[in-house]
């Protein structure tokens, strides 16, 4: 029972980490898009607040859903995202270099949460390779 609990509350703090960063990478890449809309104010989410919330969260019954409509469907915390108070450029609330660092900011956690998960994964394979001698 504990190594359960222990490789659920792992595996899915990882993938709370990867399902944030990626629908973070969708706000920002919209950002970027919209560069050069007139008055278009940035979004994004927060990710420690979206992950705090995520751990919060009750665990996964472990059912297979196939609709969004089923009962007890997601879980999980679909984190939306803010407008930023920005600074006026004289065309838009949005800072090209703020964006980028944001950008290379959720790559990285990105980049950092499947390095994590694939080196368990190896670590997994070891102990059932070697249990089997």
């Amino acid at each position: 029972m504990p190594d359960q609990i222990l490789f659920r509350s792992a595996f899915g703090a990882l993938e709370s980490a990867l399902d944030i960063s990626h629908k973070r990478n969708n706000v920002i890449s919209s950002n970027i898009s919209n560069l050069e809309t007139p008055g278009y104010k940035a979004r994004d989410i927060d990710f420690k607040t979206a992950m705090a919330q995520a751990m919060g969260s009750e665990p996964e019954t472990g059912l297979t859903v196939t609709d969004k409509g089923h009962m007890g469907a997601e879980k999980g915390v679909d984190p939306e995202p803010f407008e930023e108070a920005g600074e006026w450029n004289g065309y838009n609330w949005m800072s090209v270099d703020t964006t980028m660092n944001k950008l290379t900011e959720n790559n990285m956690i990105y980049r950092t949460a499947t390095e994590v998960l694939l080196r368990k994964i190896v670590i997994m394979k070891d102990v059932i390779r070697e249990g089997g001698r």
